[in-house]
């Protein structure tokens, strides 16, 4: 990552002993279930699903008017794809204790595949696992370690989506330079206004048909942000995090393994390192120079492009995000996107689909690209609805070989 003017003190690198300990350590655990991963919300009721589309500041009716979704082809309000980070976020450090070896955990991709929309009242769960622990070397040849989790999600108990999230456990860099927070000129604040007051709205009931898209076609620009403390906090709500206080709080931290630390500022020693990314006191224990979005809320922005941009009649089957850069407290998030391929596919059922991908883009008001992300969407076309649910992988007509069961 590229920033510039200052720099910040760090632990001393860790040494490849420490790593090779680590890794150690973590592969005990590689194969059952992440065990500082909590669970969220149970159901995809209208309070959840409310609070989950405010975080995301998503004004898309289908997720957030009840008469609105009965009368579209859906028959009912929806949740967002995204919304099962609120029953279980992926985002797993392998419950090891990265305070002691100085490293700090950052999200650097998120993968979810959806069979099927989420309908309001679905009863959902979900569960983590650490997939691997491998040692790495970053571009400098400094070494780290990945963990890969994965994660499935089911409705009464029948799969419903699947997911991948890797995360890099990487030293404090001493030598990392980082950046104040954003202040807008008044040439930064008009250009902004006037692409807020004229946004184009949600695609919403418009159908985007596969027959009228075309590979180079470009979608709008989605604006988010300045981001403020308010909306990280609402995000802690939105993923169905547990905020409890006293004897509860420490009980809580106790049974997630690698989530408690001392809090730098205070010492007090029940403090959950995770906070750091909403604490502008010890934000610099996450290795930040000031409060940021977590990978969840990314991810759940990119998601909310593609279905602004696909419409209600469409589905989003897949969404893979790469998150090169933190979104920082201040910042804005500008969203594009481009068709880069589109394709008939058929299910494992024979079902037969009308496939697009797009990629989805997140540059933030200094030009550097803050996400990465790819979509594999099914669009409607004329006499042909999409067919759901979706049944095991996808084999493009007469292209390539059929994707993995599921996508992943």
């Amino acid at each position: 990552m590229t920033h510039d003017t200052q720099t910040q003190p760090a632990a001393a690198p860790v040494a490849d002993t420490a790593i090779e300990e680590l890794v150690l350590a973590g592969t005990r655990i590689v194969g059952h279930l992440a065990p500082d991963v909590e669970a969220g919300v149970g159901v995809a009721s209208w309070i959840n699903v409310s609070r989950f589309v405010e975080a995301t500041g998503d004004e898309n009716p289908l997720y957030t008017d009840v008469q609105y979704g009965a009368g579209s082809v859906h028959h009912t309000m929806l949740a967002p794809p995204a919304f099962v980070l609120a029953v279980r976020m992926p985002d797993s450090s392998g419950g090891l204790d990265l305070d002691r070896y100085g490293l700090l955990d950052t999200v650097r991709t998120l993968r979810l595949t959806w069979d099927d929309t989420i309908r309001l009242g679905d009863p959902l769960t979900g569960r983590v696992e650490i997939g691997a622990l491998a040692r790495h070397h970053d571009e400098r040849g400094r070494p780290f370690v990945r963990v890969t989790s994965a994660a499935d999600y089911l409705r009464h108990g029948v799969p419903l989506a699947r997911g991948a999230c890797e995360v890099d456990l990487t030293p404090h860099d001493r030598d990392r330079p980082t950046r104040p927070v954003h202040h807008y000129d008044n040439a930064e604040v008009e250009r902004m206004v006037r692409e807020l007051d004229t946004e184009e709205p949600p695609r919403g009931g418009r159908p985007r048909f596969w027959s009228d898209t075309a590979v180079g076609d470009t979608g709008p620009t989605l604006l988010k942000g300045p981001l403020s403390l308010a909306e990280l906090m609402v995000w802690v709500f939105a993923e169905g995090r547990p905020v409890r206080a006293g004897n509860l709080h420490h009980e809580r931290l106790a049974g997630l393994p690698g989530r408690q630390i001392t809090n730098p500022v205070t010492g007090w020693p029940a403090w959950d390192r995770t906070d750091a990314w909403l604490d502008s006191a010890a934000a610099h224990t996450a290795g930040l120079p000031a409060p940021a979005a977590r990978g969840g809320l990314l991810f759940s922005l990119a998601g909310q492009y593609v279905t602004h941009w696909m419409g209600d009649d469409a589905f989003l089957r897949r969404l893979e995000a790469g998150i090169l850069r933190p979104l920082l407290y201040g910042d804005a998030l500008r969203l594009t996107g481009t068709v880069t391929d589109r394709y008939p596919a058929t299910d494992e059922a024979g079902h037969r689909h009308h496939v697009v991908t797009l990629r989805v883009t997140g540059v933030n008001q200094r030009h550097e690209t803050v996400l990465d992300c790819a979509a594999t969407v099914f669009l409607p076309d004329r006499g042909r609805m999409v067919t759901l649910p979706v049944v095991g992988g996808l084999a493009p007509l007469g292209g390539p070989a059929p994707e993995h069961p599921g996508g992943e």
